[in-house]
């Protein structure tokens, strides 16, 4: 499964993200997150999160041992630099896609 996570969509604080994310790596059929851009079955036994955030581009596989450890502490744990811990504009961006046309 590939998931494509856009966090500027969303101006929760890293420790709210964290838990949030944490949630969704578990059960990533669960419920729907603000952050979430798109979920493409493409048949691999990874979870793939491509995510933007912080104005960085990150790819991240998840093996199972990987998907274990983030399912409790989050992508964060994973990622090779320190995320916002707090974020702002997210209401700047919502407004700005519903401007967008649609396809």
């Amino acid at each position: 499964m590939r998931v494509v996570i856009d966090r500027d969509l969303c101006d929760a604080s890293l420790p709210f993200c964290q838990r949030c994310s944490a949630a969704f790596i578990r059960y990533p059929e669960g419920s729907d997150r603000q952050c979430i851009r798109q979920i493409i079955d493409d048949g691999s036994d990874l979870l793939t999160i491509v995510m933007e955030t912080d104005g960085r581009h990150l790819v991240i596989e998840l093996s199972e041992e990987e998907r274990e450890l983030a399912s409790v502490e989050g992508w964060e744990a994973l990622a090779d630099f320190d995320p916002a811990l707090f974020r702002v504009g997210a209401m700047e961006r919502w407004h700005h896609l519903s401007t967008l046309p649609v396809n």
